[in-house]
């Protein structure tokens, strides 16, 4: 009898695993291409969002790859009608090719279910649209911002510059000291002198101007944009921007930067995960700011937008459906969102309506919390402009990158740069390659 029963209970037993199986079996791969990243880096992003994620519902399972060359992955892949069912780009630029070539899945339907259009700030949704649909979600917003050393300023009773006389003024008296008035180079990564390109002319020509340039009402070449890049210049002749531009690294920078031999920086929103780091080997206090007016035409504050990276769903996923429920779990979670960005800052900024500077209470740097804050009030009133990787198409930000180079060398003008940085554009313009830029 107690082997019958025994028998029974295995049999039993097993009846229930095997209706187990199939449900265990139901969850369904929703599958993400990232960028390359840090072995710590990947441990934060899967520890912050992606093992939450699994670990909240039974439906899906986010398998997450980190590739090195995701560009030349995605393109192969997406033009084979295949790849992954989440797309990341480095922006809207990259983005639009796939979305002309159809590549790229309309969300329309998922932000209308889940919120998108409310929870995302107007000018991202308009950003990631095409002919009347949203075809890409931001996944960070980035701004160009005035990192400074707070401890030499305080130590030398400097006021942080708001405008240009109060800037050149400033710089003078820092390079009278032997300290280098900005922090910059781009040895590594050459794309960082667009960067000092669309800071100029933002903030010189002013942000109305760049729109009327963005949308093909004036050109390039007209004298505010000249003068802004002749500016630069100027700024770079005289060893503002210091003497080894060249050949130093971010890590070169920073350390002048956080030793106090120099004394501000040109930079973006990803730079808050750089500065603990080295001022926390040196002991002094960093700040930042918004970027000083250069000319009356410029607004103050102003905040240089861009996108940092944008986050679409493969016209040929196996899993759309998954891949909206990732995408609405990473943009709606609070915890997720203020958890990347005390472990990731700078990276995770996601430009939501639903986040302010009290949601991330003690998990960052107050100086982060307050810099989300002060741009979305800008947004909201207008005080923005524009980064050249969000809102130049491809060819001219080349064309950018390389030739004001030719410019600091003395192998152009500003006038002859920016005559080529106009025909570029306006060649684009008429292939409609030109990512969409949001009415004022």
């Amino acid at each position: 009898m107690d082997e019958v029963r025994t028998l029974r209970t295995l049999l039993l037993a097993a009846a229930v695993v095997a209706m187990l199986a199939p449900a265990a079996r139901a969850a369904e791969r929703v599958t993400w291409w990232y960028e390359n990243a840090t072995p710590e880096q990947e441990r934060i992003l899967r520890a912050d969002f992606v093992d939450r994620f699994n670990a909240s519902q039974s439906q899906y399972v986010l398998d997450l790859r980190f590739d090195p060359n995701l560009d030349s992955s995605l393109r192969t892949a997406l033009l084979a009608g295949s790849g992954p069912d989440i797309v990341f780009t480095h922006g809207v630029a990259y983005a639009l090719p796939y979305i002309k070539n159809g590549q790229l899945m309309p969300l329309d339907d998922y932000a209308k279910r889940y919120g998108w259009y409310d929870r995302f700030l107007p000018v991202m949704i308009s950003l990631g649209s095409h002919q009347g649909h949203l075809y890409a979600l931001p996944k960070s917003y980035e701004s160009m911002v005035l990192f400074y050393n707070k401890t030499l300023f305080q130590k030398n009773g400097w006021k942080v510059p708001s405008n240009r006389e109060e800037l050149e003024a400033l710089a003078r008296t820092m390079q009278a000291k032997g300290i280098v008035p900005f922090a910059q180079g781009n040895a590594g990564f050459r794309f960082a002198n667009e960067h000092y390109v669309g800071v100029f002319l933002n903030h010189y020509a002013g942000a109305e101007n760049i729109h009327k340039a963005l949308t093909g009402k004036v050109p390039w070449n007209a004298p505010v944009f000249v003068d802004a890049i002749a500016l630069l210049n100027d700024y770079y002749q005289k060893g503002w921007l210091g003497k080894d531009y060249f050949s130093l690294t971010y890590e070169d920078y920073m350390t002048l930067l956080s030793t106090g031999r120099a004394a501000m920086t040109m930079n973006g929103t990803w730079a808050f995960q750089w500065m603990p780091a080295f001022f926390g080997q040196t002991g002094q206090e960093w700040d930042w700011a918004p970027l000083p007016a250069l000319s009356d035409q410029a607004s103050y504050p102003l905040f240089d937008l861009g996108i940092g990276a944008t986050l679409s769903i493969n016209a040929a996923a196996k899993n759309a459906d998954g891949a909206a429920a990732v995408l609405d779990r990473l943009s709606g979670d609070k915890q997720v969102i203020t958890d990347l960005n005390r472990d990731w800052p700078g990276e995770w900024n996601l430009p939501v309506t639903t986040l302010d500077a009290s949601d991330f209470g003690d998990k960052v740097d107050p100086r982060y919390a307050r810099h989300a804050d002060e741009v979305a009030e800008a947004v909201a009133r207008g005080n923005y402009g524009y980064t050249v990787w969000t809102f130049w198409p491809p060819k001219t930000e080349s064309y950018i990158v390389e030739g004001i180079e030719q410019v600091w060398l003395g192998e152009v003008t500003p006038q002859q740069f920016m005559d080529r940085v106009n025909e570029l554009f306006q060649q684009e313009l008429a292939e409609g390659s030109v990512p969409p830029t949001p009415a004022r």
